[in-house]
């Protein structure tokens, strides 16, 4: 279950929790680059919306719904990356990467199940432009592209810090996050053909019967779907 909380979940199951206090947060995620020192910038609209679940089988925490969908970013005419809604940490599985983030960006340090009141009233009254941050760290999304994008096994991974060696003269300058009343991106879909393809059918790489690795030694295009190019809300 690695982009809905286990809370969330239960939030599902009738008589069992009940959703409490929510703050919805519509931002737009701004990647920078400059190509060939010239600076060019792209966007891509989303929101998330948190919730206090309380009288849960195991008491009280939170849930989160994403919508949106993966970063279309455009390199200067050069080629095209893609920022996915969740970060691939070295050695680990993809996670959620927005929900947590968003909350680090605006300064609260709590995790989704501990949120307070006055931290979703700070969410609600979000305003203005920041870089992103997760953690106080410089982790990111994860940043991909395609040799054929008409051919998702031909997805490969790109370190943000080089993107000159993918797409010569790009370098990438940073991600921010600015609170918007813009609708939420939908252009993906005509993006990527193959991403209107149930999670059922598997476009992506995988390891054949009787070879399995663990994902720890896996590339990205093994351990993803076509729904990972979505929020949990947008799929």
């Amino acid at each position: 279950m690695r982009r809905r909380s286990f809370l969330a979940s239960l939030c599902a199951l009738p008589l069992v929790s009940c959703q409490g206090e929510s703050a919805t947060v519509r931002f737009k995620v701004i990647a920078s680059a400059t190509v060939d020192g010239r600076p060019v910038e792209s966007s891509s609209v989303m929101e998330i919306t948190y919730s206090k679940v309380t009288h849960s089988l195991i008491g009280t925490g939170g849930a989160t719904r994403l919508d949106g969908e993966a970063l279309i970013f455009d390199v200067g005419g050069k080629g095209t990356v893609y920022i996915l809604p969740l970060e691939h940490p070295p050695h680990a599985s993809p996670r959620q990467v927005y929900e947590d983030g968003i909350l680090t960006t605006f300064g609260i340090d709590k995790g989704i199940g501990s949120l307070k009141e006055n931290d979703l009233a700070i969410l609600r009254d979000a305003k203005g432009r920041r870089p992103f941050r997760l953690y106080n760290t410089s982790r990111l999304p994860a940043f991909v592209a395609f040799g054929d994008e008409k051919n998702p096994k031909t997805i490969y991974e790109i370190d943000p810090c080089n993107l000159g060696a993918h797409f010569p003269g790009v370098k990438f300058t940073g991600l921010d996050i600015e609170i918007t009343d813009e609708p939420v991106t939908k252009r993906l879909k005509q993006q990527l053909a193959w991403v209107n393809t149930p999670n059922s059918v598997i476009v992506f790489d995988r390891d054949p019967p009787g070879h399995l690795r663990p994902d720890r030694e896996l590339p990205i295009g093994f351990l993803i779907t076509q729904g990972d190019f979505f929020g949990d809300g947008s799929r």
